[in-house]
């Protein structure tokens, strides 16, 4: 058989055709349960930090608005451009981020941080920056060259003066999404979204500019 000849295994895909639980999560929904309790959390987490040599640290924090939908999106979101809801919710997320902290000996060091959303830059830089402050007063930060700082982007909003910013906080990585460059798929699902606005991103957040871009 020529191999550039596509052959569709019929078993396979009748295999996955089917729903199941959202990959961006871990554990994936299905695998939590009532038996696992805020009781439970604690101890696990304590727990770990009796290892003889400290385990470094990975924390996500999810930013969940965004001023337009994007109708294939399954993402926890709030689709408002009423910045008063960020401001509430960054007052609880501080809150969090200190009782969270306390779990954790700050000999253990943040390898790997991640804000995604929502639309991460929904927050100002100056919020970004008090954010990742506040999680810098209770945990162990890298400052390490190799440790990876990601944020999720959105072309269509993101300046140069913005990518500095970040660059200036400490994120050294960045996710920013392409569905579908048709104008037909892109009217279809909300999120119209240029090609040059993309590439420009992409080249002006190159290593060589200090940040790390991925799609």
């Amino acid at each position: 058989m020529n191999s550039h000849q596509i052959r569709f295994d019929e078993d396979l895909v009748r295999r996955y055709d089917r729903s199941g639980p959202r990959y961006t999560s871990y554990p994936t929904a299905v695998q939590f349960s009532d038996r696992f309790g805020v009781n439970e959390y604690r101890a696990v987490a304590v727990a770990s930090n009796q290892d003889p040599i400290p385990r470094p640290l990975s924390l996500y924090v999810h930013i969940p608005f965004c001023s337009s939908p994007c109708f294939y999106c399954g993402c926890t979101k709030v689709i408002t451009r009423n910045h008063e809801k960020a401001e509430a919710y960054l007052y609880r997320l501080h809150r969090e981020i200190e009782m969270q902290g306390e779990l954790y000996d700050r000999d253990r060091v943040v390898e790997q941080l991640h804000f995604g959303g929502g639309t991460p830059t929904f927050l100002t830089s100056l919020e970004i920056e008090r954010l990742v402050e506040k999680i810098g007063q209770h945990y162990n930060l890298s400052s390490d060259e190799g440790r990876e700082y990601s944020i999720e982007l959105d072309p269509r909003t993101i300046t140069t003066d913005t990518l500095r910013d970040l660059y200036r906080i400490g994120f050294n990585r960045c996710s920013l999404g392409i569905q579908d460059f048709d104008p037909a798929v892109q009217e279809a699902v909300n999120r119209v979204q240029s090609v040059p606005d993309t590439l420009r991103l992409i080249r002006e957040a190159h290593p060589r500019h200090g940040c790390n871009c991925s799609n």
